[in-house]
Formats: C-alpha cells, structure tokens, sequence
C-alpha cells in the first residue's frame, strides 16, 4: 500500500533538543487544544459512550503534559490524546515537513504485515533480494506487531475503524511522516529490517537507508510568556515589509485565480461559480481525507484513497468492456460484463471531490441511464473512497434511488462560531439577492443554534445540508430526462470507504437499494474545520462539529442500535475480505468470483 509520495531528497538526521517551551506554556497549549474539543467536537457523547473517552478528563493529560522533558514529548502527548477519539476526520498535526521513505510498503494481509510495493531503482534486487509477496518481521531490532500498536496513534485517515488502523500504521513503518508523528525523525541513517521470504520461510537481515526530505522540528523555540511586568525595553527584530504593487500573482507569474480544464478529447463542463453567501454551506458539505506530504491530498496522491482502477483491476479489467476511463477528463472507470447470461454494469466512483462536479454528475447521469436499458444489474464500487462532496454524493444516490428519500442531515455542535457565522452567511445572502431559500434555510440553522447554546454542550436538531428540504432526488440530466437505475444493485466498500463516500453508502443501504458487499466502511461522520492549537507549540487540529443522522436506526455489530455511522461504520450484508495474500498474488481472483457469486444469487 503507497501511502504517501514521496520524492528523493537529502539524507538528514534530526539533533536532539531539550525543551524550548516552558511547563507553563505546555499546559497552556494543551488546554487550549482540550478547550476547542470541548467546545467545537460533534460526536463526543458518542465517542464517550461507545469507546469510554471521555475528553473532558484532562488531568492523566495534563499529569504527561507536566512531566514531558521534550518539545516532541509535547507534540506526542497531543497526538495521542487526539487520537484517542478514534475519529478519522480528527488529527493534531505538527509544523513539519520531515518525511523519511524505505522506499518499500506493506499492507495487513491474512493479518501479517506483506511487502506490497517496491522501488527497484532504490533497492536493487541483488543487494536487497526481497520481494512482493515476502513479510515484514521486524525494523530495528522491534517485532512489527508491536509497531503497529506503537504506530496506531499516527494512523491518520483510518483511526474510526480498527482495520484502518492497523493498515495505515503498517504504512508508517516503513515511511515516517513527522506532521502526523511527532517522534518520526527519530531514526539513524539506515534501517536494520528482518525479513522472511515467502514461501520458504527463510528470514534475512538487511540494512536499508533511509531517503529524507524536509526539515525535523525538535524544538517550538524559545518565546518568553506575557506577563504583567516587563523587565527592559522591548526588543524588535522585526525585518522591513514590501508590499508588491499591481496585481497578484503566483509564484511562477500566473493568474493565480485562473484555471483550465484539459482533456485528452473529452469534454469538461466547468463548475458554476460558487457564490460567496454559498461558502457556509460548500464548507458544511465536504468530508475528506486529511492532507499529505507536498499537499497532497485525498484522490490526488494520498493513498490508498482516490485510484480509478479497482483494487481487484489484475483479474477484472480483462473482461471489462470499457466505456469510461481513457479519458483525463473521465470522472470515473465505467463498463459491462458478463456474469454467466446476464449482462452487468460497472462503475467506480474512486471520490467523492471530482475536477468538476458538474462533468462528474453528467457524465454519471447518462452511465446511469445506459445502464438501465442494457444491463441486468449494476456493481458500484467505492472502496478506498476518500470522501469529498456530501452533496456530489447525495446526487450520485438520487440516480441509483427511485422516488424522494432523506438527503443530508447534521446535528451540529452549538457555538458562537456557527452563530456568527451564519449570521454572517443571511447578511451576504441579503445584500447580493439571493433566492429566498437561502436565506430562510440559513436562518433555520442560526435559529437552531442559538436555541442550542441555551442548554449545556446542546446539539442542534436535524438540519438539511444540501437542500432547504429533508427530501433528496430525483434526478433529471440537462435535457430534463430522468436518470435513475431502478435494477439490482451491488455495492462495493471496504474499511477505507470514508466520510461522504460513507453517507453514499448509507443513502442507499437506508433506502434498501443495495446488496453491500465488502467490510464495514471506517466509520468517518461530519464536517470538519481545522483550528490553531496552540499559541507556542503552534501545532493545528481538525475538529468534526457535526454528526450525520441517519434515516432509520441500524445496528452494526459490536455497537448498540444508532441513527448514526460515526465511529461505527456501515455494514455490509455479505463479508468480503480483499486483504488476503491470495488476493495479493492473483490480483483479486478470489474477490472477483466471490462478488460474481453474489450478483448470480440476485433476483
């Protein structure tokens, strides 16, 4: 599994530190990082509930926080109290660009870490003769079953779910990210890795180097804290200011509020400019994955989210008659197969954050419509789906369900920021003429909020996020035809299924659309806003400040009956495991014939 990407850069070594920051100032800082939780997070009494977290507890904490010797220790301590939520849209993230790769990766299969990806140009197979197949035993001297525990608190992306987990902390063994762990740079200059070949079991040591980028932060600098009294003239070190004249530009000279869709012959439609009383609600709408080394973020670099060819692509795409997916412009892999007699659809939806959305949606309308006069039954794949655009999602479902249904509702966590915000939001609307549903749908949430803020830590009531209404669909194309599969279904998901490519699923599961097949999605719920967490230590967190309420209640296994799938899941009706070394090795030939045993057991 290519976690993160990474380009080839100097080999650095981080020095040891002491602590810059003060006791005071520690505590200071985590306080203020518990306060935004506090007052911001969504799901806490779910979280409180179902996992025994309870946030408001500081003092084991604050009691680490005192007793931390390092600036780093500091970071850690943040890290993990965060990750404690085990939420996947909630991280504390370090100001760093340190990022060191083995240029090797492995994901859990059959529960054992295997190498599923290698870089020959850095390790050349006769000094470094492991292969893609072979497990990982051991780096340094540590079993790796004791890494992934180590590791599990840095599993950004995947904490809701503890397949996820493990997953994405088998990813940071071999690459050391310090903006997602703190102790990331705390390595030499090679790696001592055990490794047994596979199927001979014999095990070999070799010493890999590791490939370093960025700079390690060991230290928050020294800052004096404010206080009453100065002692001494104030000190300015400040440097001159010039402000460019003219026009804004970017750094290489462009127009930087200019874009351009391209294509290899395929056609893009440009997305309607978002007008600005608009902005509350695009923000409210979009859950993804949190951002990589170099920017990148879910659906362009950060894996395992966001691929257009299926996991299964090495046994599968040999007899798939494509329709999409040769295109740059092509928001999706679409096409047909055969399942004995019948005819099948198939469409990958690899996010739910498109180049443009308007191209996205027509172009799914008329695979929609295709569908529905020349196949039997569709498949709909959305594993390893980051997240993206709830409202995107919620359209995408309109055209796989017949009739009205419930679209996104949220149950917001009440603060002055939303107060302020929507406030803010009817005054925009106001003043640049905006339908008048914007401004009675903004003025219902204003409402709901402040009736909130009465009561202590309230939540808000159901709130539609995508319309002025609770009522989703149907959905017309641009000629005003209906595009709607009204056929059997097949939904693909599995742990990395995330954030709005979760509430796709769930529009259709609770609308009894879909057979499911797969495993339980991770269980990522709510919008996210991303804070500063501390005026010393100037780390940032995101905060979910909202929870998904589902239209009926449901049980996953394992949890009590909830209107929600935060911090649970959506669970499928028929278990399919890919991550097995079988798998592995057929490019997916297991799966494939276990879903095509599915779709031959449909009506």
């Amino acid at each position: 599994m290519r976690l993160l990407s990474l380009a080839a850069g100097l080999l650095a070594l981080a020095p040891a530190a002491l602590a810059d920051l003060s006791v005071d100032q520690k505590v200071s800082d985590f306080m203020q990082l518990a306060g935004l939780y506090a007052k911001n997070y969504g799901p806490y009494e779910l979280k409180r509930d179902i996992f025994g977290f309870d946030l408001y507890n500081v003092q084991p904490w604050l009691d680490q926080v005192k007793a931390s010797k390092t600036d780093v220790d500091f970071y850690d301590i943040c890290v993990k109290y965060v990750a404690s939520l085990q939420d996947s849209h909630d991280e504390f993230f370090v100001p760093s660009t340190f990022d060191a790769w083995l240029h090797f990766d492995g994901d859990i299969y059959d529960g054992k870490f295997v190498i599923d990806y290698l870089d020959r140009g850095y390790l050349p197979l006769a000094k470094f003769s492991f292969r893609v197949g072979d497990e990982l035993v051991s780096v340094d001297g540590v079993p790796v079953a004791d890494l992934l525990t180590k590791f599990a608190p840095y599993s950004v992306n995947g904490s809701s779910n503890a397949v996820s987990r493990a997953r994405i902390a088998a990813g940071t063994i071999t690459e050391r990210y310090q903006r997602w762990n703190p102790r990331a740079a705390e390595i030499g200059v090679n790696a001592t890795i055990v490794v047994k070949h596979v199927p001979s079991g014999v095990e070999d040591t070799y010493t890999v180097p590791w490939d370093v980028i960025g700079d390690a932060v060991t230290t928050a600098g020294l800052l004096p804290t404010p206080n009453v009294k100065r002692v001494g003239p104030p000190v300015s070190n400040r440097k001159k200011l010039v402000r460019r004249k003219g026009v804004e530009t970017a750094e290489d000279g462009s127009d930087p509020y200019s874009y351009l869709f391209t294509g290899d012959g395929g056609e893009t439609i440009p997305d309607a400019p978002v007008p600005e009383y608009m902005n509350t609600l695009v923000q409210m709408q979009t859950m993804a994955a949190a951002e990589g080394p170099n920017g990148f973020t879910e659906g362009s670099g950060l894996s395992p989210f966001g691929s257009n060819l299926p996991v299964f692509s090495g046994a599968f795409l040999g007899g798939l008659k494509v329709r999409l997916g040769f295109l740059t412009t092509d928001a999706f892999l679409s096409g047909t197969f055969k399942n004995g007699s019948k005819t099948v659809g198939y469409i990958r939806i690899p996010t739910m954050s498109p180049t443009s959305t308007a191209t996205a949606q027509a172009q799914f309308a008329a695979e929609v419509q295709f569908f529905q006069q020349n196949t039997d039954a569709l498949v709909v794949d959305v594993m390893a789906n980051g997240g993206g655009s709830l409202c995107y999602a919620q359209n995408l479902a309109s055209m796989l369900i017949p009739g009205t249904f419930r679209g996104t509702m949220y149950n917001i966590r009440a603060s002055l920021f939303w107060q302020t915000i929507f406030a803010n939001s009817i005054t925009s609307a106001k003043q640049t003429n905006a339908p008048g549903w914007v401004v009675a749908d903004y003025q219902f949430m204003l409402d709901a909020v402040k009736s909130a803020l009465k009561d202590n830590r309230a939540r808000t009531g159901d709130l539609p996020i995508c319309s002025y209404t609770s009522d989703a669909g149907p959905y017309f194309d641009s000629k005003g035809v209906l595009a709607l599969y009204s056929k059997p279904i097949v939904l693909l998901t599995d742990n990395f299924t995330l954030s709005a490519a979760e509430a796709f699923s769930m529009f259709l599961q609770d609308n009894g659309r879909v057979t499911i097949v797969g495993t339980t999605t991770d269980g990522g719920g709510g919008n996210v806003n991303t804070f500063q967490a501390g005026a010393y230590s100037e780390g940032s967190t995101r905060i979910t400040q909202s929870v998904i309420v589902r239209s009926k209640p449901f049980q996953v296994p394992g949890f009590p009956v909830m209107n929600y799938y935060d911090g649970v899941g959506i669970y499928p009706d028929v278990w399919l495991d890919y991550m097995t070394v079988s798998n592995l090795n057929t490019g997916g030939a297991d799966y494939l014939q276990a879903v095509m045993d599915v779709l031959s057991s449909l009506p």
